[in-house]
């Protein structure tokens, strides 16, 4: 089989090289940094090398330095504790600010009923439930003057690096509001722990916090590569991981930069192969500025990817030792196809597949091109044990070094991705699959209708996602008929379905703009209808009602104008691909 030639061309020293290389010459690879600019001259050279054609693409972001901190516990006993300053924060006065300190949890709008948290500093639980710009954002929603992040992991003593921007992307003028004002610090397990048993015991928890990290406008370089395939189709894969990264940054992200490139290598050789191009590209901006570059590269080439971009491979974290099986996070029409690509590649590892949520680098939801990211991770005992570590304890921290990457399991991660990009250049047809997509969308969409049809009519909207759902079924099911021009006009039928669908189902922003990190409406059924609950506690006659009801008929408006699309979409191409009733007529097939 082809997936077996082609793995077998991975060759793990040269992924070990690269991982080392990067790690001993260009440890601080922070963007605007000289490491980072380095760097990125290393990634193009390496392209170079491969044959691709390569740039060094560079523009300005909003960035951030965090140089200094210091936190003194002056009540209930007085104590120095280790302390590291967030990126993105109102920086204090030189000589430091005191603040009350309360307790919050994982920091999500829940862990804030009943506290007073105004003028305050509060001490939250670093972890994705939700991430951290958004515990930062929903603080400063909330009056906190100060955020204190506890580390995740056990007894290790070591402080996570953080930013606290929830901005994705450069700021506008209509979100730079959403960033917090916040003065921010991340602290150990440990000293967290501590504070915490106070604060649940009832004690005064007095601070006095120093950090200073500053707010500029950088200039970053984004390396980007495009290996031509044959011309048979003038479309393309995307495949990026991140280049910036936390001192020294193994496993987030020099084994993701070398899975990358590896796969980069071996696919050069393969490019007779490729019926469609392969874009490589590595994010800068990733970690302070909050997904800078991917932001960057959706709004310049916005046009080229609504148009020919077919998915999107992010890299991220491989080869990351104590990990045991393989997790898939893809867009759901891509879901089916990642799993059965993960059971062929690597058939002796148990599999945890979900539908991909707005995380890493997903700049592209908003725009609706589907993708894909995975690796072999940690077991969720493994995960609750280390209180949420999902990329391990030492992510984002100085322990980051060779010693965390597993040369086997970075060999198993790059065969799963490389079978994965090579079948999305290679298919004829493309394996996306609406079917479960949509019917998640209709049982959704009645649940909310049977909890709030009070306050709404939903009946277009479920009379919409019917026939929707109706008519993308019978076209998908003559894909297996369709080859040639009409495996043409069918992945155009599918692209330009996701397009549509994901933006109503998966975002809340519009699709030229982007959520931020971990957003809370984003966990939420349905992205859109997320401050539906809300419409049970306020009373009617209100204007708070009022307002939220307004929006609610604006937003499902919004998802009508989708599927509405979507249903003229299915009924053209159904005659263009020649179907009668979704299936093309026996009669022409004899």
């Amino acid at each position: 089989m082809e997936h077996r030639v082609c793995c077998a061309e991975i060759e793990q020293e040269e992924l070990m090289k690269t991982v080392r290389y990067m790690t001993e010459h260009f440890p601080y690879r922070l963007a605007g940094s000289p490491c980072e600019a380095a760097a990125a001259e290393y990634v193009v050279s390496r392209m170079k090398e491969y044959g691709l054609e390569v740039d060094n693409e560079t523009f300005y972001t909003y960035n951030s330095d965090p140089m200094y901190s210091k936190v003194q516990i002056l009540q209930p006993e007085f104590q120095e504790i280790d302390s590291l300053p967030c990126a993105h924060i109102r920086a204090t006065k030189p000589e430091g600010e005191e603040f009350d300190l309360i307790y919050v949890g994982d920091g999500s709008y829940g862990a804030y009923e009943g506290l007073d948290v105004a003028g305050k500093m509060v001490l939250v639980e670093v972890s994705y439930a939700p991430p951290v710009p958004e515990k930062a954002r929903i603080a400063y929603e909330m009056g906190a003057a100060g955020i204190m992040c506890m580390n995740w992991g056990n007894d290790e003593e070591v402080i996570c690096r953080r930013g606290l921007k929830a901005v994705w992307g450069n700021p506008t003028e209509s979100n730079v509001k959403n960033i917090p004002d916040l003065v921010g610090v991340g602290v150990t397990r440990g000293a967290g722990l501590m504070l915490k048993d106070w604060c649940q015991q009832g004690k005064q928890v007095r601070v006095k916090v120093t950090a200073i990290a500053d707010r500029t406008w950088s200039q970053v370089h984004q390396p980007r590569g495009i290996l031509r395939g044959n011309g048979t189709r003038d479309e393309f894969v995307l495949v990026c991981s991140h280049l910036d990264a936390w001192k020294p940054g193994v496993t987030c992200n020099a084994t993701g930069n070398a899975t990358t490139l590896e796969i980069c290598r071996i696919l050069s050789q393969h490019r007779q192969e490729l019926d469609r191009d392969i874009y490589f590209v590595f994010w800068n901006g990733h970690e302070v500025a909050e997904a800078a570059g991917s932001t960057w590269f959706v709004d310049n080439y916005w046009d080229l990817l609504n148009k020919k971009c077919v998915g999107y491979m992010h890299i991220d974290s491989t080869g990351v030792r104590e990990t045991e099986l393989f997790e898939i996070k893809a867009s759901e029409e891509l879901l089916d196809f990642a799993k059965a690509n993960a059971a062929n590649v690597l058939p002796q590892m148990e599999l945890r597949a979900m539908s991909l949520k707005k995380i890493g680098d997903q700049s592209f939801m908003g725009i609706g091109v589907p993708s894909i990211t995975q690796r072999i991770s940690f077991t969720q005992a493994y995960m609750e044990h280390a209180h949420g570590a999902t990329l391990g304890w030492w992510n984002h921290t100085k322990e980051d070094g060779l010693d965390k990457c597993d040369p086997d399991v970075l060999v198993e991660d790059t065969k799963a991705s490389l079978q994965v990009i090579y079948d999305l250049a290679t298919v004829e047809l493309l394996p996306y699959d609406f079917t479960e997509k949509l019917a998640q969308f209709r049982t959704k969409a009645e649940k909310l209708a049977g909890e709030y049809g009070s306050h709404m009519d939903f009946s277009d909207l479920l009379e919409n996602l019917k026939q929707a759902e109706t008519l993308v079924g019978q076209v998908q099911q003559c894909k297996e008929s369709c080859h040639g021009k009409k495996a043409q006009l069918y992945n155009d039928f599918v692209k330009a379905v996701s397009r549509q669908i994901t933006n109503v189902t998966m975002t809340y922003a519009d699709k030229y703009s982007q959520d931020s990190y971990g957003f809370s409406k984003l966990s939420a059924p349905i992205p859109l209808f997320a401050d539906l609950p809300r419409l049970k506690v306020l009373a009617p006659d209100s204007l708070e009602y009022g307002m939220v009801q307004t929006q609610a008929v604006k937003n499902k408006n919004r998802i009508n104008d989708g599927l509405f699309t979507i249903i003229r979409l299915a009924q053209l191409y159904s005659m263009l691909l020649e179907t009668k009733g979704g299936c093309e007529d026996e009669a022409d097939q004899n």
